[in-house]
């Protein structure tokens, strides 16, 4: 951690960079050996809670949000490019079985592709169960100075890149699949997310230094960033998914690779 105290700017991102991607390789198959679904999001967040803390500590929140959005970034390509190459094809380990909820989640998105009907594009069945998740993910940042929030962050990350890969995967690897796989209202949750939980850990983390509440203007502009962000999404998600997202997902499906990925789901 002393190292990590000293490292500037450029060199967090260079580190944080290439961790991201070897420790998401080596957390996969650590995972696929032990049949852990804890391994991989530890071995992840490894690359970088140090860097986080260490920003939030300084009160370079801004620098903070920024390298976990590299971090991000980067366990996204690099797991859903994994999940790709392995897909649903028979003889291959299934990836799905070493992330949490990614079953689950898999088999709700495919269902929605193709019928249109889900929680992904009706509010009356995502609104309640999101807001439910931002409270805990809210409380989890604050009582554990973001450590909780980023493992949850992790989470989150895997199942929807373990479906975003088997997209992928099932449409020939088509260009569509690769651009609107993550569509836009998801990709602008996962800044509001960070926004918010590297202002709610700057709360947290000044408690400890200080005794006392400090909301310093770092943490109400980014908490303004975060509130607006989420608000999008919500918006953009129960307008859009249904309308664009899901049409276009659907036209591109290869049957073959469709029923195969429903045999494992069974």
């Amino acid at each position: 951690m002393k190292i990590v105290w000293r490292l500037s700017i450029r060199a967090q991102i260079i580190i944080i960079l290439v961790n991201s991607v070897i420790f998401t390789i080596l957390g996969t198959y650590l995972a696929l050996f032990t049949s852990n679904k804890v391994v991989l999001p530890v071995i992840q967040l490894l690359a970088i809670i140090p860097f986080f803390v260490k920003n939030v500590w300084d009160r370079r929140l801004w620098e903070a949000s920024s390298l976990v959005l590299i971090w991000a970034l980067l366990v996204t390509a690099t797991f859903a490019f994994l999940v790709a190459q392995y897909g649903c094809s028979s003889g291959g380990d299934d990836i799905g079985d070493i992330v949490y909820n990614g079953h689950k989640y898999l088999d709700e998105m495919i269902k929605w592709i193709q019928t249109g009907k889900g929680a992904e594009g009706d509010p009356s069945l995502f609104v309640k169960p999101k807001i439910i998740e931002l409270i805990v993910f809210s409380m989890a940042s604050l009582i554990t100075a973001g450590i909780a929030g980023l493992a949850m962050g992790a989470i989150l990350l895997n199942y929807m890149n373990y479906y975003y890969g088997i997209l992928i995967w099932i449409t020939n690897y088509n260009i569509k699949a690769i651009l609107l796989g993550w569509p836009i209202y998801a990709i602008l949750r996962v800044p509001g997310y960070i926004f918010l939980g590297t202002a709610l850990s700057s709360i947290s983390i000044e408690l400890i230094k200080n005794r006392k509440i400090i909301i310093n203007e770092q943490a109400i502009s980014l908490l303004k960033y975060a509130f607006a962000l989420i608000i999008l999404d919500f918006i953009l998600k129960a307008t859009i998914a249904n309308a664009i997202y899901q049409p276009t997902l659907n036209d591109i499906i290869d049957p073959s690779r469709l029923e195969a990925c429903l045999e494992i789901l069974k």
